[in-house]
């Protein structure tokens, strides 16, 4: 009676599913509505993890730059994503027309990705159902729910969520067309590999395992031909509609992601508690999906493992044999469908009161973590739990209600980040909490040259004559990123320095994380 819940992870036959589904009718009523129902929970658990203090977290210089962007007109966006970030073109259209319905404060721009990851909470569900049974399927959907980078991702205006979610839709299209092959499915599962690659490129490295589930299908009825061809035209198909981003895409890798180290061996054990914002919680994970090795669902194990093992292992030797490096966390969350269905199969295998138990005691080990990605600076730490050494965050909301409470009629302003790289983004993210603030204000950039717009760029340029540029305001709040010199004047370029020293004085410096907010007076 125990295994009665279950219906074969890929059969074989249509006659097999039947079978299946005519075990799953011979249930109680209550089981019967659960087997149906399994997305249920753990979707609506995710979203309310996802809602809850969402709009804490101070934006950071990604989302900033996701701001920067979807402020501006379609054309102008097409147009800059033939010099910069075509990868996340389309993001950044979607989010564009999103904040033009429903606004640019911080829970529009996240409930977006709250709602994707809660999608792939169900789709979880709905693929451990069918790998493992039905109460697998529930148990790995709240397993993901209780994942902390389900969380600190499904609260950020980036695209890590929206490729979760695509990537559990895919292995959910897989189950389905392995089990039964026909055209329209196996167009389902080649159009949600053209979803993922123009959201991830890196992402796709996960066919290397849906290759797997579709030879072990094989292997077990050797006349199935219709599997792997269906399965070899929709990857052609899929690549053959990517190929566009993919040119794109990589004469612009060496500008966007350069600065990502080559990895070493060690990194092969220390980057899991990044992809699962908490070591503790990887563990747990890891070791519940190791016990799904011990039923009777080998292959399912089989895909399930490769799922989770075979991108990561792909990306590091790739990272280390190709001209740039993609071994960072936030570009392998794609991972944890497969991770979460896997823990679902093995804690599935444990007594009903024992895996509330394993429930209870994922939900501690992922409290600290999940109470740190909720944390007001928290979206800066952006390799968490791994330590951040390099730069303190950048807590622009706090700038911001400085200038607010000391502001002036006539007060102008003055951001010094470019002085070592324009992508701290404060130009941006001290202007967008500035309107949120009692007095509304907008401050007019005195430093300010060219936009990144008029640029087809992501960043802008500084003003070519800093005197000119001047105009006769009596005082300017100059926030700069903060590097511990004392004199503030020294985070803007020479020029700049000059300019400003010939005609104010600094009145005034306060320190916030990150950044000083100096007041000048005129002279």
């Amino acid at each position: 009676m125990a295994r009665t819940d279950s219906s074969p992870p890929m059969p074989s036959t249509d006659r097999s599913a039947g079978r299946a589904h005519a075990r799953t009718a011979a249930l109680p009523p209550a089981l019967q509505r659960l087997a149906r129902a399994v997305w249920l929970p753990p979707a609506l658990l995710t979203l309310a993890a996802g809602l809850l203090m969402i709009k804490r977290p101070v934006l950071w210089h990604d989302e900033l730059a996701t701001l920067t962007v979807i402020r501006r007109p379609t054309g102008a966006i097409l147009a800059m994503l033939q010099h910069v970030d075509a990868v996340h073109g389309c993001y950044y259209l979607f989010m564009h027309y999103w904040t033009s319905l429903f606004g640019e404060s911080p829970t529009m721009l996240r409930l977006p990705t709250v709602l994707a990851m809660s999608g792939a909470a169900a789709c979880v569900a709905l693929a451990g159902r069918r790998m493992f049974g039905a109460r697998a399927g529930l148990l790995g959907g709240l397993v993901f729910a209780l994942v902390p980078t389900v969380v600190r991702y499904g609260q950020e205006a980036r695209s890590y969520a929206f490729v979760v979610l695509l990537t559990s839709v895919a292995l959910l299209a897989l189950l389905r067309a392995v089990e039964r092959p026909t055209v329209l499915r196996w167009g389902l599962y080649a159009l949600s590999l053209v979803g993922t690659a123009y959201l991830h490129l890196v992402a796709l490295t996960f066919l290397a395992a849906h290759g797997l589930a579709v030879l072990i299908a094989w292997w077990r009825e050797r006349r199935a031909w219709r599997r792997p061809v269906g399965f070899t035209a929709a990857v052609l198909l899929a690549v053959a509609c990517a190929y566009p981003l993919i040119h794109l895409g990589t004469k612009q890798s060496g500008r966007q992601i350069s600065w990502i180290t080559v990895p070493v061996p060690d990194d092969l054990t220390l980057v899991w508690g990044g992809i699962f914002c908490s070591t503790l919680m990887a563990g747990g994970v890891l070791l519940a999906g190791a016990l799904a090795w011990g039923g009777p669902r080998r292959d399912s194990a089989a895909l399930g493992t490769a799922g989770v093992l075979v991108p990561v292992l792909l990306l590091w030797e790739l990272s280390r044999v190709g001209s740039v490096s993609y071994f960072i966390p936030k570009y392998m969350f794609f991972v944890l469908p497969a991770a979460c269905v896997l823990a679902g199969g093995g804690l599935a295998l444990v007594r009903l009161r024992g895996a509330a138990v394993a429930l209870a005691v994922l939900g501690l080990l992922s409290f600290p973590d999940q109470a740190a990605v909720r944390d007001p600076l928290s979206h800066a730490h952006y390799e968490y739990p791994k330590p951040l050494t390099w730069f303190a965050p950048l807590d622009y909301r706090a700038a911001a209600r400085i200038i607010d409470a000391n502001y002036l009629p006539g007060d102008g302003a003055a951001y010094g980040q470019q002085r070592d790289a324009v992508w701290w983004g404060v130009d941006n993210g001290v202007p967008y909490y500035l309107q949120y603030l009692p007095h509304h204000v907008k401050l007019r950039d005195v430093t300010a040259g060219e936009s990144g717009q008029q640029r087809d760029d992501l960043w802008p340029t500084l003003c070519a004559e800093p005197e000119s540029c001047l105009h006769d305001e009596p005082r300017i709040w100059l926030v700069s990123k903060d590097d511990g010199d004392p004199d503030v004047l020294n985070t803007v370029t020479v020029p700049e320095q000059q300019t400003l020293d010939r005609h104010f004085t600094v009145q005034r410096v306060w320190k916030v994380s990150g950044l000083s907010v100096a007041l000048l007076v005129r002279k």
